[in-house]
């Protein structure tokens, strides 16, 4: 599996693809501006045997040698590494996920995997990871670089991660903070006592905006200066937040997921949202990462660090 990658970094899984390459100039100015390693991955997914493990030699196929000299140009500061596993796409990049701090994915997939598209691959991934996956659509303009970031709103108690997440990007990019909670009256509103349609829509929406506002005055507390307006929608939840995406410099969205790999399903929202936003998405599990490895080292790897190990690895 993934061996090498440095604790914490940003794990950006390339593949030649002009989404793969915007995934990765993204990645990278994150991860610079976090102060952060950039891990470069591309699985090939073929059954040769995995390559062996040095520290000073040149990446071995034409995709890895692109992406290092791209950033050697673009970002010659930062601190990058790099793998080239024979697993396949989905298995090497939720393994990275153990060990970093994010995933950053382009739309149509990462390996040399033919039909390793977004389907196969980033959605997998999205739902399997142990850490946050960004997965970036093209390239950010200048007016959402400088957009809101949107979250939408789960309620139940496993979705204050997505919400955490949420609270804390804006904060680091000190833009406003957007929260969606959406909602339709259906029968088992009916049934809990709240109106359906016909009857007070008002006091359902004031029911709700209670509900939201209670969900954010804990992360409220503890980013002071982040600005946050909250919505409350009777309206499926993709379809409004794909459309406040469009002005966002990021949207969140939560997910149950699964840490088992065979057939993972991620949540329709999640899907949908991934499929159709304007901005960058991160879709954040709904687990605790207490219980990640606090090492980032295998065998069997392909490694290179162009600029030494990395402060903050492990």
């Amino acid at each position: 599996m993934t061996g090498h990658v440095p604790q914490g970094a940003v794990v950006v899984g390339v593949d030649g693809s002009a989404q793969g390459w915007h995934a990765l100039r993204w990645a990278a100015d994150r991860a610079q501006q976090a102060d952060n390693p950039l891990h470069i991955l591309h699985a090939e997914g073929t059954l040769f045997s995995h390559y062996s493990s040095t520290a000073d030699v040149e990446p071995i196929d034409n995709i890895s040698d692109e992406a290092v000299s791209m950033l050697a140009d673009r970002n010659p500061s930062l601190a990058v590494t790099w793998s080239q596993p024979a697993d396949s796409p989905i298995a090497a990049l939720v393994d990275a996920s153990r060990f970093a701090s994010e995933v950053v994915l382009g739309t149509r997939g990462v390996g040399a995997v033919r039909g390793a598209v977004l389907g196969s691959v980033t959605t997998r991934v999205s739902g399997a990871a142990h850490c946050p996956v960004l997965i970036v659509r093209a390239p950010v303009t200048d007016k959402q670089a400088n957009g809101p970031v949107v979250v939408g709103v789960d309620l139940r108690p496993d979705g204050v991660a997505a919400l955490e997440f949420a609270f804390a990007e804006a904060d680091r990019r000190k833009v406003p903070l957007i929260a969606v909670l959406c909602w339709q009256l259906d029968r088992f509103d009916f049934a809990s006592g709240i109106p359906m349609p016909g009857g007070n829509m008002e006091a359902a929406h004031q029911q709700h905006r209670a509900h939201l506002a209670k969900a954010l005055a804990g992360p409220s507390g503890r980013y002071p200066n982040v600005q946050v307006t909250a919505h409350d929608e009777c309206a499926p939840t993709a379809d409004a937040l794909v459309e406040r995406s469009v002005n966002a410099s990021l949207l969140v969205v939560g997910t149950r997921g699964h840490r088992e790999i065979a057939g993972l399903v991620l949540g329709a929202v999640s899907q949908r949202v991934i499929r159709r936003a304007v901005c960058p998405v991160a879709v954040v599990a709904h687990v605790s990462q207490a219980t990640a490895p606090r090492g980032g080292h295998t065998d069997d790897e392909t490694f290179v660090s162009r600029h030494g190990t990395p402060a903050g690895s492990a």
